[in-house]
Order: C-alpha cells, then structure tokens, then sequence
C-alpha cells in the first residue's frame, strides 16, 4: 500500500509517494503540487505493483516535467525538420501546455487530454483538432520512445470525424479565378502591382501543372531545372528527401519566361493571402492555394495514372497520403460500372439456372 506525502519548501509544494517495493521501501517525487494528479500516479504504481508490471526504474530515472521533455525534444528532434514543422509543432505545444499546465509527463492522461480536446473545440474546427492531435501523438511517441513514459497517452484519444468537402477545383473554378486574376491584373494602375499580379499568376499555374508545395516552387533554383530532358530537381522537400519533378509544356516555358530569379521575389505568406484574396473575388469559397496541389493531383488520378506515380510525383513518403485522390477515381469507375447495362436474355438464363440448382450446366452462356 502505498502512501501520499506532501512536501512544502520556498519553491512550493510537491507530493511524494511512499512505498515498498519488492521488500524495500522507496520514496518517488510526482513533481506536482496537484493532490488529484497525485493521487493518480499512486493509483497507477498500486495497481502495477498488484499486476506485477511495475519498472521502478521508469519512475526513478525519467520522471520529468512537461516543460523539461518540451526542452530536451526541441534540442534533440528539431533540427531534423523542416522550419514549417517546427514552428507548428511549437505553437501546439505551447497551446498544451496554456491548458493543461507543466504536470508530470507520466500524469498526462486521458482526463487530462478529454479536458484539452475540449477546450481546443470551443476554438478550433474538428479538422485543425485532428491536426493537433496528430501532432501531439507524435511528440508523446518520442517520449515514449525515450521511456520517459510507458504509453503514449494521445493513442487513446481518436480523431474526430470531418465532414468532407471537395479539395481539388473543377476546371471551370480554374478559370474563374485566373479570369479574375487577370481583370484585376487590367484594371490596376500601378505598374509594380500589374507585375506583381502577372508573377503571381505563373506561379499559381506552375503549381496547378507540377503539383509542387508553396515552399518548393518558391525555393526552386535555375539551376535546379534541367531543361533538356524537362524536370525539376527539389531540393528543399518536407520530408528532406530530394525528387525529380517533370515539367509540363506550359511550366516550362513559364520557367523559361521568368529569368534566373524564378520565383524568389515573392514571400510565402503573401502568395497565400493573395490568393484567398482573389478566390473570394471569384466566389470561390473553401479554396485555399494547397487546393492547386490537390487539383494536380486529381486531374493525374481521373486520368488514370496509378497512385504509386502520382505518390512520387508529389514526394509523399505514405502512399496512404496519396490515397484521397483516389476517391475521385473510384468515384469515376462507379460511375461508369453504373452505365453497363445487364442483357435481360442472359439475367433469365442465369437466374432460371440458379433456381434449378445448376442442374443444366448447357443453359449457362459461353464467354469467350
């Protein structure tokens, strides 16, 4: 049986949990002030030690707070991502932690997540929720890797269920915005802006014909492109694994048309905001500039291109990832299964046959 001890200093107060453990008595911090949290971790060790799972050294070693594990895994994992991924992940970390406060790693539980998803949900959207918890399970993996926990508490939590709207742009969506792009392109008087205007529309359409990330269409370099054989070699991909991308006719001569500098003197944020801009102009409603990679990849899957090509094309390390363009695909084949029409002469043959039980193996049809 173990017993809560609670310890008071000039740095506050902290809970102790008092126990025998295979006939010697330990003494374990639960680096929480919280007596519900602690009362939490002794019910945990009482019924690890009744199960015999109970790994003392878990608890003597690698009890650590939050703040402490958020400190060490941006020290070690950050500098393996990319810029985009981290500045994401600290800016959930540090939405967590604003709700859930620097428990003990081992005390974040699924009360304590029920809490969080909550609290996130009065807002966000079910569909940044999921984004989140992806995040966070990942994070807590590593700590679980590390051993600093036995289980990633965030796997018991499930995501939460989107209701689908439709990613890629229909070709006359396509045109709607680019005929706006270009109307406000001629009525501009600024000379600056009407360049600006026509460097934007070739990088929105080399995004719509390569199916290119923002970042990697604008970190792309002239001597990046081989224009003999027409691919573009990126860099600069979020997994941090180079590809060869092949180029269009119309990508090529737009690369072919803007110089050395390409696309360098746009800024990421501003290729976004003017193209929401220009979506809303158009009443193109629930588009965003990723809507182009998704329509690339679309139009290549309803043309029939296998998931695998189109998987490489778009450098996804999960060919899953890649499966949600396939939707439209399958879509595409029932609809044309549904336009098969069953000779009715046949239907009676092979329906009389079933009723006698196949008696009459002649009444069946030859297929060649």
């Amino acid at each position: 049986m173990a017993n809560l001890r609670k310890i008071t200093n000039k740095h506050g107060a902290t809970y102790y949990i008092d126990f025998y453990f295979e006939g010697r008595r330990h003494v374990i911090s639960t680096k929480s002030s919280s007596a519900k949290i602690a009362k939490k971790i002794k019910a945990d060790i009482e019924a690890k030690i009744a199960f015999g799972t109970f790994k003392l050294d878990i608890y003597q070693k690698k009890e650590i707070r939050l703040s402490e594990f958020v400190a060490k895994y941006k020290e070690k994992v950050g500098s393996t991502k990319s810029s985009s991924t981290i500045a994401r992940e600290r800016i959930v970390l540090d939405r967590f932690i604003q709700i859930v406060g620097n428990p003990g790693l081992k005390s974040v539980d699924a009360e304590m997540l029920a809490g969080w998803r909550a609290k996130r949900l009065e807002n966000v959207k079910p569909v940044t929720f999921n984004i989140e918890l992806r995040t966070m399970k990942a994070i807590f993996g590593v700590a679980e890797s590390w051993e600093y926990i036995e289980k990633n508490p965030f796997k018991k939590i499930g995501k939460l269920r989107v209701e689908e709207h439709r990613l890629y742009m229909t070709e006359g969506e396509l045109a709607r915005f680019f005929n706006t792009l270009r109307r406000l392109q001629l009525r501009t008087k600024s000379k600056t802006y009407k360049q600006k205007l026509q460097l934007l529309a070739h990088f929105y359409y080399f995004l719509y014909s390569t199916g290119l990330r923002r970042d990697e269409a604008l970190c792309l370099r002239i001597s990046d492109v081989d224009f003999d054989i027409n691919f573009a070699h990126i860099r600069k991909a979020k997994d941090k694994e180079a590809r060869a991308v092949p180029l269009t006719k119309e990508a090529r001569k737009i690369l072919l048309s803007l110089g050395t500098r390409l696309f360098q003197d746009l800024k990421p944020m501003d290729v976004s905001h003017q193209f929401k801009k220009i979506a809303d102009m158009a009443s193109l409603e629930g588009f965003k500039l990723h809507s182009l990679r998704h329509t690339f990849a679309t139009k290549l899957i309803s043309a029939g291109v296998d998931v695998l090509t189109v998987s490489k094309i778009l450098g996804h390390s999960d060919i899953n990832t890649t499966m949600i363009y396939a939707k439209v695909r399958l879509a595409t084949m029932q609809n044309a299964i549904d336009l098969f029409k069953d000779d009715q002469n046949l239907v009676k043959i092979w329906l009389d046959n079933a009723e006698s039980g196949g008696e009459n193996e002649n009444s069946f049809p030859v297929i060649p």
